[in-house]
């Protein structure tokens, strides 16, 4: 395994401490490990991923001492630098459980529950925003959505924009360890894009996976091994010659607890979130911003 580099730190508020986080030995291409079969609601069936994914090696261990020192933020944390955790407040938590979410099959068993209490729908966003403002440092910020995933997921991001309506769970193709840069950006401008948060709604815990490196050191790491602008590597292709060329470098696995939140910068990092263990719907809100906590 490669040695953890100083790059993404983390500044960890939550009560496990560094329990919360484990770390691998890195990545392999896809095609080298089964997925986990998935089995909910009926469907039953073995998650298929992209041609060019690269997934998680499965070798997790507590983090030594060493490493701890190496990821834990100082006093120069910001948005584009540095995985904020925590818990969300105490009366944001009750009120997130008024709505008695627990137990949805499906997204739309999501909305229904939030559509069938308008006024305490209104009253969780008015804590949502009381929440959410003081970590906005004056910035604007915007919800993203309610993300929705079936358990026994080892790796969830996907993009479901390409498919066709009435798509069945089985026709789904994650997109394994990624960034989340878009052709607005490049791989020297990731870091201005901002972050977001979060918060894990469901009933089980989840895990967020990353890679402590920012986009620009993926790209210094890369020029070590061949030359990008033969290659073209780009916002885009980064994260599939970076495990292509360093399939060592390891993974960071926080264990996100219900009505726990992280904070990350995600088109400035390869991550991903997982499911893997659950056995109930997971449900994330999630908002972009330029948030610090």
């Amino acid at each position: 395994m490669t040695q953890l580099k100083k790059g993404i730190t983390i500044y960890n508020q939550l009560p496990e401490n560094y329990d919360a986080i484990s770390i691998n030995s890195g990545t392999v291409h896809h095609a080298t490990q089964t997925a986990p079969a998935v089995s909910f609601q009926g469907f039953n069936y073995v998650p298929r991923y992209n041609d060019d994914a690269y997934v998680i090696k499965r070798d997790w261990r507590a983090l030594n001492d060493a490493e701890i020192r190496c990821l834990q933020a100082n006093g120069r944390r910001n948005d584009y630098n540095t995985v904020y955790l925590g818990d969300i407040p105490g009366k944001l938590k009750e009120q997130f459980q008024s709505l008695s979410l627990a137990g949805a099959a499906n997204r739309d068993e999501v909305m229904e529950k939030l559509a069938a209490s308008p006024e305490k729908t209104k009253a969780l966003s008015e804590q949502l925003n009381a929440f959410l403002q003081p970590l906005a440092n004056k910035q604007p910020f915007k919800f993203h959505c309610i993300g929705i995933n079936f358990p026994n997921i080892e790796l969830v991001a996907c993009n479901t924009t390409k498919l066709p309506a009435g798509y069945k769970p089985q026709d789904i193709r994650y997109m394994g360890m990624h960034n989340d840069g878009t052709k607005d950006m490049t791989i020297y401008t990731a870091n201005k894009a901002g972050n977001r948060i979060s918060i894990n709604i469901g009933e089980e815990s989840r895990s967020f996976l990353f890679v402590n490196l920012s986009m620009v050191q993926a790209i210094n790491m890369l020029k070590k091994k061949i030359d990008i602008v033969e290659h073209n590597v780009n916002i885009a292709n980064i994260g599939r010659f970076f495990f292509q060329h360093y399939p060592d470098y390891p993974v960071l696995k926080i264990r996100q607890q219900p009505y726990q939140f992280y904070i990350a910068p995600t088109d400035n990092c390869f991550h991903d979130g997982s499911t893997l263990g659950s056995s109930t719907l997971d449900v994330t809100m999630v908002y972009f911003g330029n948030f610090q906590y």
